[in-house]
C-alpha cells in the first residue's frame, strides 16, 4: 500500500506546555489506524494539527506526498481530509439532510452571492449535491427514515452517525474520526464499526481514529499508535501493541 499520510518529528507547544513531542508515523492508504493513549496524551492535538486547527512548533505533515502545514483547514478539506469531533458538532435547528450537506459545501463552486440567491447553476449544483447525498451517503448509513427530521431530539447514536455522514459527504481520502464509539451501547458500537470498515472497503477511504474502547480498537485497526504525555511510546499491529510493556504500563494495565 502507498503512504497517504506521513508525519515526521511533530512537536506542538502552548507556552510552557508540550502537547506533542517528536511524533512520527506513517498511515498507509486504505488502512485503519487508531491513535490511543490516556486522557491528555495529545491525541486530539495530533488530530488538530493534521486537520489544520493547530500549527505545530516543528515537524512536517505530508498528505499524498505534499507538505500541507502551510494550508488552512478548508484547503486541506478540499484535498480530501475530513473529520468528526469528540463532542458532536451538529446544528440543532437544521435537518439531518441539511447537516450532512454542510460537509460538502466547501467543495462546491458556488460563491456566497449566487448561493444566497439560489439562482442558475448554483441551484443546479445544490440539487445535484442533494441527489448525490441521498444516493451515496444517506442510504449507505441507513439514515433515510430520519432524512428530514431535525437533529434536535435524535438519539445520541444516530447523531454520531449523522456526523460521520457529514464527513463522508466530502468524499474524503483521509477520514479522521474522533471517539466514534463514545457513549454508545454495544449494538451501536458494532454498527459504527461496520460503517467504518465499509467506508474503507467501498469508498476507498483511509481512516485515522481516536477512541478509548480497546475491544473495538483492537478488532478494527490495522495499525495502532500509542501516545503518552505527547510522546509516541509504541506503534504496530494490534497484537504487538497489546503486548508492549510500555503500553501496558502507561495505558492498558494488567488484568
Amino acid at each position: 500500500m502507498a503512504q497517504l499520510l506521513e508525519v515526521e518529528s511533530l512537536s506542538l507547544s502552548f507556552g510552557g506546555i508540550t502537547a506533542l513531542s517528536d511524533v512520527s508515523t506513517i498511515v498507509q492508504e486504505g488502512s485503519i489506524t487508531a491513535v490511543i493513549g490516556p486522557n491528555g496524551a495529545g491525541k486530539t492535538s495530533f488530530f488538530n494539527v493534521i486537520s489544520g486547527f493547530y500549527r505545530p512548533t516543528s515537524g512536517t505533515v505530508r498528505f499524498d506526498g505534499c507538505d500541507i502545514l502551510a494550508l488552512p483547514a478548508n484547503a486541506r478539506s478540499q484535498r480530501g481530509i475530513a473529520r468528526t469531533f469528540q463532542n458532536i458538532a451538529l446544528f440543532n435547528g437544521m435537518t439531518v439532510l441539511e447537516n450532512i450537506k454542510l460537509g460538502a459545501h466547501a467543495q462546491l463552486r458556488t460563491n456566497v452571492f449566487s448561493a444566497s440567491l439560489y439562482l442558475g447553476w448554483a441551484r443546479r449544483e445544490e440539487e445535484d449535491l442533494t441527489r448525490r447525498i441521498d444516493d451515496e451517503v444517506i442510504s449507505f448509513l441507513d439514515l433515510t427514515a430520519i432524512r428530514d427530521r431535525s437533529i434536535e431530539g435524535l438519539p445520541y447514536g444516530l447523531q454520531k452517525r449523522v456526523e460521520l455522514a457529514r464527513a463522508l459527504a466530502m468524499r474524503p481520502r483521509l477520514l479522521m474520526v474522533d471517539e466514534p464509539f463514545a457513549g454508545m451501547n454495544n449494538s451501536e458500537k458494532a454498527a459504527m464499526a461496520q460503517y467504518i470498515r465499509r467506508s474503507v472497503r467501498e469508498w476507498g477511504a483511509t481512516v485515522l481514529l481516536i477512541d478509548h474502547d480497546m475491544e473495538m480498537i483492537m478488532g478494527l485497526s490495522d495499525q495502532v499508535v500509542v501516545l503518552n504525555f505527547g510522546r509516541m511510546i509504541a506503534t504496530g499491529n494490534p497484537d504487538a501493541v497489546r503486548k508492549d510493556p510500555a503500553v501496558i504500563d502507561a495505558y492498558l494495565g494488567t488484568e
